[in-house]
């Protein structure tokens, strides 16, 4: 019997994966909603005139803590020297994107659709 349920819920499992990427497929074919990756993203904060930045070390490693409010856009990121480890964005208190490195939801170079 166990057996069973394990098969059931891996089949819904697998089922909901395709659904959630047959969704993603259709989202992004829309041509008039512009998109831009993660990396794409984290280079616009650090490098926006109106970005605030605040450098600590911690434990002997180098962080960087960015926030930038633009155009009703509200953008934090988090490095770690080169690597993002956490990038969120908002848009008039709806969230857009939420990456953590740790998590495998987004890719850097996965397309995020912009308002």
């Amino acid at each position: 019997m166990k057996r069973h349920s394990k098969k059931i819920k891996h089949k819904a499992k697998t089922t909901l994966n395709k659904i959630k990427t047959n969704i993603k497929e259709t989202l992004f074919d829309t041509p008039d909603t512009p998109s831009i990756s993660v990396q794409q993203l984290a280079d616009f904060i650090q490098h926006h005139p109106d970005t605030k930045v605040i450098k600590k070390q911690m434990l002997g490693i180098s962080y960087a803590f960015y926030s930038l409010e633009t155009e009703g856009n509200h953008y934090y990121l988090e490095t770690n020297k080169s690597k993002i480890l956490q990038l969120d964005g908002h848009y008039q208190n709806k969230k857009m994107v939420s990456y953590r490195s740790y998590s495998d939801y987004y890719q850097l170079n996965t397309p995020i659709k912009m308002p």
